[in-house]
């Protein structure tokens, strides 16, 4: 469906589109399964950009979402823990995981931290106690300070 017009919560108008993609495929008992993904975007989708923008967009986008909340419910995020009865706390926790969680890809995979420890720590535990460590002990006069704040810097990920 194309063309469909919406108002978000400020109010503000936007045209979006709906594309549904059926998937049958064999499932581990070799019988056919349909799956139904249904994707919302503000692309202008045709007859001719529809497989496109599912297989291209859609799709690995999807995967990458999964992948994430797949990592914080069984990768030591603990997700599904309930720290706490009251609601607001349960939001609270969840926006913080969900800083927490792209901060500790970052240290993982960014590109400072692979040149400042090029053969690795270990395991995230030890880059935990590194971090740790380095907040209690290292201490920074204000000149240092101030020309490590005016250094211009850009973090990539480095594939694994």
């Amino acid at each position: 469906m194309t063309e469909i017009a919406y108002v978000d919560t400020e109010g503000v108008e936007h045209v979006v589109a709906v594309i549904e993609c059926l998937e049958t495929k064999p499932d581990t008992h070799k019988t056919r399964h349909t799956s139904r993904f249904k994707w919302v975007t503000n692309f202008n989708v045709t007859a001719t950009k529809v497989v496109a923008l599912a297989n291209q967009e859609g799709r690995p986008r999807w995967k990458i979402e999964n992948e994430g909340f797949n990592v914080q419910k069984n990768g030591g995020y603990t997700l599904e823990h309930r720290y706490s009865e009251d609601p607001t706390a349960g939001k609270i926790f969840y926006l913080l995981l969900q800083v927490a969680h792209p901060l500790a890809q970052l240290i993982e995979r960014g590109s400072l931290f692979r040149r400042a420890f090029p053969t690795g720590v270990g395991s995230a535990k030890n880059i935990a106690i590194r971090l740790l460590e380095a907040w209690r002990n290292l201490r920074l006069d204000p000149t240092a300070l101030q020309r490590m704040l005016a250094t211009r810097v850009q973090v990539r990920f480095v594939p694994p």
